[in-house]
C-alpha cells in the first residue's frame, strides 16, 4: 500500500513539473514571438524612414511646373522608392512564417501598385506634355473597390504613413 502512494505521488510530481515545465516553455516561445515581431516591426519602421529621407532629398512632383517636370519628379520618387521595395522583400524572406501584415507579399504588392500608377501617371504626363490628353492620376485600388492605399496605412507600421501619403498624392 505504501508503495502505491509512494508511486501514485511519484507520478502528481512528476505531472506537475512537466505542466510547469511546458507552462514556460509556451511563455518563453511567446516572448520570442513578440520580440521578433517587435524587430520586423522596428525594421521595416527604419526602411520607411529611410524612404522618407531620400523623398525629402527630391523635389516634389506639386512643386515643378509643367507636365515633363512633374513626370520627371514621380519618376525620381519612384527611384527612391525601389531600395525600400527591395527591404520588405529581403525582410520578408528573412522571416517566414510570421504574421505580421507588413511582413505579407500583399503589403508589398500594395506598395508596388502604388509605384506602378505613379509610373502610368507619369507616361501620361509625357504624353499630354507633348500635346496629347490631359493626365490623371488613378490611385491603385484592391478587388473590392477600396483604396489600396487605405490597406497599407492600416496594416502596416505608422512610421509608413508620411511617405505612403506623400506616394500616394503626386500633386503634393
Amino acid at each position: 500500500m505504501a508503495g502505491a502512494l509512494a508511486l501514485i505521488l511519484l507520478l502528481i510530481c512528476g505531472g506537475l513539473l512537466a505542466a510547469v515545465a511546458a507552462v514556460r516553455g509556451a511563455l518563453s516561445e511567446t516572448r520570442h514571438d513578440r520580440a521578433v515581431a517587435a524587430e520586423a516591426r522596428g525594421d521595416v519602421d527604419a526602411a520607411c524612414l529611410d524612404l522618407e529621407q531620400r523623398l525629402n532629398r527630391l523635389t516634389p512632383p506639386g512643386a515643378t511646373n509643367g507636365p515633363a517636370a512633374r513626370a520627371k519628379a514621380i519618376r525620381d520618387e519612384n527611384v527612391a522608392a525601389r531600395p525600400f521595395l527591395l527591404e520588405l522583400d529581403r525582410l520578408r524572406e528573412a522571416r517566414p512564417g510570421h504574421d505580421e501584415e507588413y511582413l505579407e507579399q500583399s503589403w508589398s504588392d500594395g506598395w508596388r501598385q502604388v509605384i506602378d500608377a505613379r509610373a502610368s501617371y507619369a507616361d501620361a504626363l509625357d504624353r499630354a506634355a507633348d500635346g496629347g490628353d490631359p493626365a490623371f492620376y488613378l490611385a491603385p485600388r484592391d478587388e473590392d473597390a477600396d483604396p489600396v492605399a487605405d490597406q497599407l496605412i492600416e496594416d502596416g507600421p505608422a512610421g509608413c504613413d508620411g511617405p505612403l501619403r506623400r506616394l500616394t498624392d503626386p500633386s503634393l
